[in-house]
């Protein structure tokens, strides 16, 4: 039973280093997804003309910022099917929709 002792004491700093790439890619990911939004908060006024349907607004700000999201998309999943980069794409979509919805309501 000491020698289990033993090793688990030698093997145990070795495992907290085993999270540190997957804590570097989180942080990245966030980093990414950050850019992402920012894009999208920055690009409202641009598109929002106050009468346009918000989603049709959201659209093209999340188009405006698909750039920000292929590099979310190609971070997080790096062989991302057709569902998948769709999944990122319509997340833009409802962000930036509710972004556009947001500033509508604090320009009130």
């Amino acid at each position: 039973m000491k020698i289990f002792w033993a090793v688990l004491a030698l093997v145990a700093p070795c495992l907290g280093a085993c999270q540190l790439p997957t804590n570097v890619a989180i942080k990245r990911i966030d980093a990414l997804r950050s850019a992402q939004d920012t894009c999208l908060r920055e690009n409202v006024a641009q598109f929002d003309d106050r009468a346009s349907d918000a989603r049709q607004v959201g659209r093209y700000v999340a188009m405006s910022c698909s750039v920000q999201t292929e590099k979310l998309v190609q971070y997080a999943v790096p062989y991302a099917t057709r569902q998948e980069y769709a999944a990122f794409q319509n997340d833009a979509l409802v962000r930036a929709t509710g972004y556009v919805v947001s500033s509508r309501g604090a320009a009130s």
